[in-house]
């Protein structure tokens, strides 16, 4: 819808952890030299078939991509990891949609590498955690945080959603504090042309947030991101990090 360049993105990453031979004792100099060999080749065997794997899954995905009348689409592969190849092109890219979970997470676990990828690129991330679903309503974290306004400032100037419903909820036990907040935030929005509702809600932030998307059936949730560093973050938990874990739809997160 608008009408941007799709790139599809496939990251080699090499992590190769041999599991063939032990290398626990002592080992004379020519078997050091075998194993040297035995471990290169496995390595560089390893190497091309995540290379072909990679090659092969942006074919298809290219290939649907087209069929659904998509024509300006590209793929690309890189080596290194995600986080920093994004980061890299990260000045030419206006968003990235990235699959919550990796291929060997849990039911309830998300990508080891997500929390590394929100913390490092500074464009805006759509995590998805489902089939994709036509976008028709936002709910948008409030805070007053310079992270949560940045939210709005963005979906206001330059909208990725356009013709969408947003509604602006703020939690707090404050409620004139919380009303004073929405005002604020729906200000923001004057002149935009763009439908604002909002809700002041009470009691734990997450659980909150989750069910009054669930009840009002909104299609994305939109926040800001990892606003605190990591130490606090382990210590008194993320709020983020909850926010991936619970919710049922796809989150749109900005750093």
């Amino acid at each position: 819808k608008l009408n941007l360049p799709l790139i599809l993105l496939n990251v080699v990453e090499h992590s190769h952890t041999t599991k063939k031979v032990n290398l626990s004792g002592n080992i004379g100099l020519g078997s050091k030299e075998d194993l040297l060999d035995e471990l290169v080749n496995e390595e560089m065997s390893e190497s091309k078939q995540l290379i072909a794997k990679g090659k092969t899954i942006l074919k298809h995905m290219q290939e649907y991509v087209k069929s659904q009348g998509q024509e300006n689409c590209f793929t690309l592969q890189r080596h290194g990891t995600l986080y920093e190849t994004l980061d890299d092109l990260s000045q030419d890219l206006r968003i990235a949609v990235i699959g919550l979970k990796g291929e060997d997470s849990g039911e309830n676990q998300i990508g080891s590498h997500i929390e590394e990828l929100i913390r490092t690129i500074n464009i805006p991330i759509l995590l998805v955690n489902g089939e994709f679903k036509q976008i028709e309503s936002i709910l948008m974290a409030y805070d007053g945080s310079n992270y949560a306004n940045k939210v709005i400032k963005e979906t206001k100037q330059s909208p990725i959603f356009t013709n969408v419903i947003r509604h602006i909820v703020n939690v707090n036990k404050d409620t004139t504090i919380s009303n004073k907040l929405l005002s604020e935030a729906k200000a923001l929005f004057a002149n935009a042309n763009i439908e604002v509702q909002t809700a002041s809600l009470s009691g734990d932030s997450v659980d909150e947030l989750i069910k009054y998307q669930a009840e009002n059936n909104l299609d994305v949730i939109a926040m800001g991101a990892y606003s605190h560093n990591r130490f606090r973050s382990v210590i008194f938990g993320s709020f983020t990090t909850q926010m991936l874990q619970k919710s049922k739809k796809p989150l749109f997160l900005f750093r």
